[in-house]
């Protein structure tokens, strides 16, 4: 971009302190970042961390808001070491510091006298920043540098960025090419033992850990994961129901589903498809009560014998006033299968009839009729087709 700078980075003469690249930090270095939250746990780290490396870099120069070839050059190799780091497991912090030439808010800065026309001429051409602007663009400068690291594929939290406007010159601000060479980004690279790294704090090295974000305080397993104690997929700490049985399904909450929110989840119903609002047993499947009505074989009259059973019943209905039942009729299987489905629904109707006469709304009853269809036993007994000769009831609310 930039090829005067070639000539720039030669002139050795411009140079204020050979200790640019040297002690990054000192213990009078102050912060201006609002980049990290943690950047004065991570300066403490800096200071005080105990490193098997440090490296740092020559500077990434800026001129007009943009990064020169060779420092673009020199970000890919600064890049392709953090890989290389990262590739045999050793752990790195890395240090973004943005620079700028020195600030002129000092109004001295200017010629005095400018009321003399070739004075405010020379100052139209005088190179100013003020410390405002100079702190927007060091920032800039560093997101930059830190954009272009992360872009790479290296984690965001092992970077610390911060911006020193024009308080750190590395170059003269006698001349134009010392303030434009101090528009710079200086990167440093703090290596230490993957064994002694934890940047969550979770007991897992950074180099072992699989989770590197676990929130403070969370329990994790040996790959520094959060737990997920029943392996539903649903780590512990959201987990609502911790003890689902393995390979259940379950969703975001950690429970077991319940597709036809009936209550019972899919894992122990029967009957996975009921009817939205049905009532149900414990297996899911509809709540069924047999009146035991007596039939006569081929009958659809109620005995007298099943008086108390209507009874008993129609006190249940108008005591739970929210549910409605379907009466459903069965019969044995002697005779034909037409007239047991009709003498099945004829049943139905008698049972329904008997329970408005107990009291019992009508828009609350409706029938079906199965006929031979559902025995509960054998019809190869009497026992069995007396006890098919029956009604049973679905409630739902």
């Amino acid at each position: 971009m930039l090829n005067k700078f070639n000539t720039k980075l030669i002139m050795a003469s411009l140079l204020l302190n050979v200790s640019l690249y040297g002690g990054t930090y000192d213990e009078k270095y102050s912060l201006h970042s609002e980049v990290n939250a943690s950047s004065s746990e991570n300066y403490n780290l800096l200071m005080h961390g105990d490193f098997k490396e440090i490296i740092r870099f020559d500077m990434l120069a800026y001129d007009g808001g943009r990064m020169d070839e060779n420092s673009e050059k020199l970000l890919k190799n600064i890049i392709d070491t953090l890989h290389a780091y990262k590739a045999d497991a050793k752990m790195v912090q890395v240090s973004i510091l943005g620079h700028t030439q020195a600030t002129t808010d000092d109004m001295n800065e200017k010629t005095i006298d400018s009321s003399n026309y070739a004075n405010k001429i020379q100052n139209w051409f005088r190179s100013t920043l003020e410390r405002d602007e100079s702190k927007k663009l060091s920032k800039e400068y560093a997101l930059d540098v830190q954009k272009a690291i992360t872009d790479a594929g290296i984690d965001k939290n092992s970077t610390i960025v911060e911006y020193r406007r024009g308080d750190d010159l590395g170059f003269t601000d006698e001349t134009q090419e010392g303030k434009e060479l101090s528009n710079r980004v200086m990167v440093t690279l703090y290596v230490t033992s993957s064994t002694k790294m934890d940047s969550d704090k979770d007991g897992v090295s950074d180099a072992k850990d699989l989770c590197p974000n676990t929130p403070i305080g969370i329990k994790v397993d040996l790959n520094g994961c959060a737990l997920d104690s029943d392996k539903d997929g649903v780590v512990d700490v959201d987990d609502k129901c911790p003890d689902t049985p393995i390979g259940v399904v379950v969703d975001t909450s950690g429970c077991a589903l319940d597709s036809d929110s009936d209550g019972v989840v899919d894992y122990k119903d029967a009957c996975p498809d009921t009817e939205l609002g049905m009532k149900v047993d414990l297996s899911g499947c509809h709540v069924r009560k047999t009146l035991a009505l007596t039939f006569e074989t081929g009958s659809d009259e109620i005995l007298s014998t099943s008086a108390e059973e209507i009874k008993t019943f129609a006190t249940f209905m108008k005591n739970n006033p929210a549910y409605n039942a379907e009466i459903v009729g069965h019969t044995d299987s002697v005779g034909k299968d037409g007239d047991n489905m009709r003498l099945s629904l004829k049943r139905a109707q008698a049972a329904k009839t008997a329970l408005i006469a107990a009291g019992v709304k009508e828009e609350r009853l409706k029938v079906s009729g199965k006929g031979e269809l559902d025995p509960i036993q054998s019809n190869r007994t009497k026992e069995g087709r007396d006890t098919n000769r029956r009604i049973e009831v679905k409630l739902s609310y």
